[in-house]
């Protein structure tokens, strides 16, 4: 990845997403972006998250949810963390969608390692990696967090794929509740350790159950 193709894009940038200038205060003063721009000006967005130690379950159904939305002109948006991420950047792609991948690094790096293969097809793909740290910012647990709120403000939507009760997913979920957005969680018809936080989000009513078509 060539730095120079990087966009800077400061808040009073008329390419700056409209739906981030709305969280006020939370919105970054900067984004960096690399790959088609034009994601930025499109609001039929939604964001599917999850575990990164998903089950085969919860992995199947994050690439289900990418593929389907996408099939459906959804753009999606996603961590490029491993797991449900991964999946959901990957269903989005085999149905030929556009995905956003929001990342918690300089856009010159990539975090995990592993998915440098879904990095560079996301981008072969007409898709965007988006993120407010500048070149050379190493990830941390920090900033892993605060990339969430920025994929919880992009989308109409946030839907859990699958996650535990204790689970960095659920950041996204309470940064989309500050935001006013809809928050859905698949809906297994069964409790396990790898699936009982989308059980509590369900059942507190902090999210509508969904059944996978």
């Amino acid at each position: 990845m060539n730095s120079h193709k990087i966009t800077t894009i400061p808040i009073d940038d008329p390419r700056y997403p409209a739906e981030l200038k709305a969280i006020g205060a939370d919105a970054p003063r900067t984004l960096y972006a690399l790959g088609n721009l034009d994601l930025l000006d499109c609001d039929k967005r939604v964001a599917v998250i999850g575990a990164r130690q998903a089950d085969r379950k919860g992995y199947d159904a994050a690439y289900r949810l990418g593929k389907q939305y996408a099939a459906e002109g959804y753009i999606i948006v996603s961590g490029l963390a491993l797991g449900c991420d991964t999946a959901a950047h990957r269903g989005c792609l085999d149905a030929k969608g556009l995905t956003i991948a929001v990342v918690a690094t300089g856009l010159n790096l990539t975090h995990p390692a592993e998915n440098s293969r879904l990095q560079s097809d996301i981008l072969a793909g007409g898709g965007l990696l988006l993120s407010e740290q500048p070149l050379n910012t190493p990830h941390s647990p920090q900033r892993l967090v605060a990339r969430n709120r920025l994929q919880a403000a992009l989308s109409r939507q946030v839907i859990v794929a699958q996650c535990p009760e204790r689970s960095g997913t659920l950041h996204t979920v309470r940064f989309a509740h500050k935001y006013g957005k809809e928050v859905l969680a698949v809906d297994f018809g069964y409790s396990n350790p790898a699936n009982a936080g989308n059980c509590k989000l369900i059942e507190s009513g902090q999210a509508e159950g969904i059944k996978l078509k």
